[in-house]
């Protein structure tokens, strides 16, 4: 038995901005509204201003063995990025959700400026915002984690050693809470591309387990090492990637959308 539940790896969705700079994220369903979540600094600079003016988003399906992707054009001098005023955290209103009470499903109206390029097989995954989140304050330090997401960086280019367009998992635990910064820091590496990907925490209750969004990756913690020339008064300082890696909590990301979920 596969230790995820499979709609899971369809999680994590592909953003690949027109200036070449590509992150992660994942579609959160907050009642009415379906929203691209993901890192502030995949689209913005550290002064606010645009990375990029239009932006891809590839996004797999519930299928597992399904290969086609649903693919989204966005207009991002048209849409309006919504970015939380102090945490990594960016959401963007891709449209609005109409239930079709008579045949128990539901469909989704994307707002001006999203265009549909490419349809899958097998329907997109996305996250309840009521039912697949939990808060910072019901983390539980130790637990396993799963991180979801496009790590661009990683591999060669020329010679790739596994497929760019898919998802790469990695397991970690939670390794502590930072609660004045509303951050959760895992005991998990985290590489550039993995930026706005999901964190999934698992926790057990007998012979179950339950897998459940508590936030998305924003940085790797580095190790700061300095080299001193003494005869030259010389300081070289190199940034190691530790293997903690910081998550934001889904708790940033509801007030980024002005949400409640427990209402």
């Amino acid at each position: 038995m596969r230790n995820i539940p499979d709609n899971n790896l369809a999680y994590p969705v592909f953003i690949k901005l027109d200036n070449g700079g590509t992150g992660s994220g994942f579609l959160l369903n907050a009642d009415d509204k379906m929203f691209l979540i993901s890192a502030k600094h995949v689209f913005l600079d550290n002064q606010h201003n645009l990375i990029g003016s239009m932006t891809e988003i590839d996004c797999q399906t519930q299928d597992i063995n399904d290969d086609s992707i649903e693919r989204l054009l966005l207009d991002l001098s048209v849409i309006k990025i919504l970015a939380h005023p102090t945490s990594d955290v960016a959401a963007i209103h891709l449209g609005d959700i109409k239930e079709n009470t008579e045949k128990g499903n539901w469909t989704l109206h994307y707002i001006n400026g999203v265009t549909q390029i490419q349809a899958g097989k097998s329907g997109t995954v996305n996250v309840n915002a009521k039912m697949a989140t939990k808060r910072i304050k019901d983390v539980l330090i130790s637990n396993d984690v799963y991180l979801y997401g496009y790590p661009t960086s990683l591999g060669l280019k020329e010679s790739p050693q596994f497929d760019f367009s898919k998802p790469l998992l990695r397991k970690g635990i939670v390794a502590n809470i930072y609660k004045p910064q509303g951050t959760i820091i895992l005991d998990c590496p985290s590489f550039p591309g993995n930026s706005g990907g999901p964190v999934v925490e698992v926790e057990q209750e007998g012979f179950q387990s339950n897998h459940k969004v508590i936030g998305i990756i924003s940085q790797f913690i580095p190790y700061v090492q300095n080299w001193v020339n003494q005869s030259n008064g010389l300081v070289n300082t190199e940034l190691i990637n530790s293997g903690y890696s910081v998550s934001v909590s889904i708790d940033k990301v509801f007030e980024t959308i002005d949400y409640d979920p427990d209402k």
